[in-house]
């Protein structure tokens, strides 16, 4: 089975624990990995025989767009199950990352992988 990988989705919600954290809306990093079968689409060259990955970017971005969220668990498992309700893939893997989470100590990222199957 092939793999189409979309890695860093730039995406802004509103989330975090308390109220105070979600009425500032923060940045995640989100890396969508969707299983699926792309010979037919190499060998016809052609966006109608392949998944497009453009379309799965932009559900990430709905999906951040469309709520509140308290954790980026709740981000990864809304977006694993609606990638595998809307997209011909028998497997997805997302990994969603959480940009300068914390105040002290300071880190990079806090991040959550889901590998979610039908």
């Amino acid at each position: 089975m092939d793999k189409i990988l979309i890695s860093g989705i730039d995406a802004v919600t509103a989330i975090g624990v308390t109220p105070e954290e979600r009425t500032m809306k923060q940045r995640l990093s989100i890396d969508i990995e969707i299983w699926t079968d792309i010979s037919r689409a190499a060998q016809q060259d052609s966006l109608k025989d392949a998944l497009d990955y453009s379309k799965v970017a932009g559900l990430a971005m709905e999906v951040c767009r469309s709520r509140d969220f308290h954790l980026i668990e709740t981000v990864a498992e809304v977006l694993a199950a609606r990638i595998l309700s809307d997209f011909p893939t028998p497997q997805v893997r997302v990994v969603v990352r959480k940009v300068s989470p914390v105040l002290e100590p300071r880190v990079s990222y806090v991040s959550v992988e889901v590998i979610r199957a039908r």
